[in-house]
């Protein structure tokens, strides 16, 4: 092999594999600044979500990593046509089995994106309570009231109602309370409201309401809604019940509770009584 043939194959196969390499480490240079910028960029928006600002970040840099290659091959001779369309097929093929991960995963993005709740808020969703302690692409994680761990898939928290208990300053706490037909309904009223306005946690604006709501079996249900902030309002529905019930039982209202009275009757019906006497009768026959 003389120089000429080395020249030639030093400029057919050396350079462009030189010139790919330079190529791809300058691209994937780039790649990485790009999405660096992006990921800042986003975290410097207002309501901005680390995690979802990696993702965009990861998602840039990895297309852009794609084109590159797509170059780098385009520079070595490599036809890219049978390339793109394994990609096609292989990101189609994916997408139809991970269509679950996929799904949770876009629903991970709409909850970053509008948040109709954020960690630290108490929430409903997806059939259960808890306490929102981590919001990832995929998973909600929500710690309940007895210390429990709860991971719910994002899309069924999309895909359903979310009730956010901490979606606003103040809460309103509903109690119902039974009395005797007997007691005066507005002193009962009276008591109960005069009761609840003693608790500090208990808002003054909008004052402590109380009406007749039901009238029961064995009692008149009063109704008493009071307002709180939301951070009081487990303490107040604990606190609550038992001042209410010291009030009404100096006032001298009685809360009645349901009584059952079971009576038992033992009845022999005319049929019952006639097979009897024909069996008496058919003993008698036979002796």
């Amino acid at each position: 092999m003389d120089a000429t043939q080395i020249i030639d194959l030093v400029g057919k196969y050396a350079l462009p594999a030189l010139i790919a390499f330079v190529v791809f480490l300058i691209g994937r240079m780039i790649a990485n600044k790009v999405a660096v910028g992006v990921e800042v960029g986003l975290n410097r928006a207002p309501n901005s979500d680390p995690s979802l600002s990696r993702f965009f970040a990861s998602l840039v840099k990895y297309v852009l990593l794609i084109a590159v290659i797509m170059v780098v091959l385009g520079i070595l001779g490599i036809d890219t046509t049978p390339v793109i369309g394994l990609i096609l097929a292989s990101g189609t093929a994916l997408a139809f089995v991970m269509q679950g991960a996929l799904g949770n995963l876009a629903a991970g993005v709409m909850l970053m994106i509008f948040r109709p709740f954020k960690i630290g808020d108490e929430i409903e969703a997806g059939g259960t309570k808890g306490v929102v302690s981590a919001i990832e692409l995929t998973a909600t994680r929500l710690k309940t009231a007895d210390n429990s761990a709860i991971i719910i898939s994002n899309g069924k928290i999309w895909g359903g109602t979310i009730r956010n208990n901490n979606g606003f300053d103040a809460r309103r706490l509903d109690l119902n309370i039974g009395v005797d037909y007997d007691a005066s309904i507005d002193a009962a009223i009276k008591t109960i409201t005069q009761a609840a306005q003693t608790n500090p946690r208990v808002h003054a604006t909008p004052a402590p309401w109380a009406k007749v709501v039901n009238l029961g079996d064995s009692s008149v249900d009063i109704q008493l809604r009071v307002w709180c902030n939301h951070s009081d309002y487990k303490a107040l529905s604990t606190e609550i019940s038992q001042p209410i019930k010291q009030a009404l039982d100096s006032a001298g209202i009685g809360i009645p509770y349901p009584h059952e009275v079971k009576i038992k009757q033992k009845v022999k019906s005319s049929k019952g009584r006639d097979r009897n006497a024909r069996l008496k009768a058919l003993r008698e026959k036979k002796s």
